[in-house]
């Protein structure tokens, strides 16, 4: 299972999820969020793979994410006015993705809670509260 966040960006960044206008809208470009992630700091030991596909795996010793640039999100040619992480790791990476809004200007939904992340939010943890509640139902208590 994986935690799954939406990158936007808008003009404003302020609009309620949903309620975008196309005008409004700052589109990304893989190379561009390929870059911003290559330049974050030697000290995260970050890691990329797949850059050539639709979905670029990034990870650390701590947390793996499946970047997914999909088609039916495209806005023009190459370029995507949404863009889903999953999210598969035993603790939340704040730092990186603290990072990665703030150099793309962008922010990220939260599909599990509803609501925009921030890294003093509890979306994460909410989302690993509810995915070991599964595992104990369905596997039982040594799940």
């Amino acid at each position: 299972m994986s935690w799954s966040l939406f990158l936007e960006r808008t003009k404003t960044n302020t609009e309620p999820y949903g309620e975008e206008k196309d005008e409004d809208v700052i589109p990304f470009t893989k190379s561009e969020i390929l870059a911003c992630i290559a330049d974050m700091p030697e000290t995260m030991n970050i890691s990329i793979e797949n850059s050539e596909s639709n979905s670029v795996d990034v990870y650390s010793k701590e947390w793996w994410i499946d970047i997914w640039f999909w088609e039916n999100c495209l806005y023009s040619e190459n370029s995507y006015h949404v863009v889903e992480l999953e999210i598969k790791a035993a603790s939340e990476p704040k730092e990186f993705l603290l990072l990665l809004a703030e150099k793309l200007g962008a922010r990220l939904f939260d599909m599990h809670a509803g609501s925009f992340w921030t890294a003093d939010g509890t979306g994460f943890s909410d989302w690993k509260s509810h995915c070991n509640k599964i595992i104990k139902a369905v596997f039982g208590e040594n799940g």
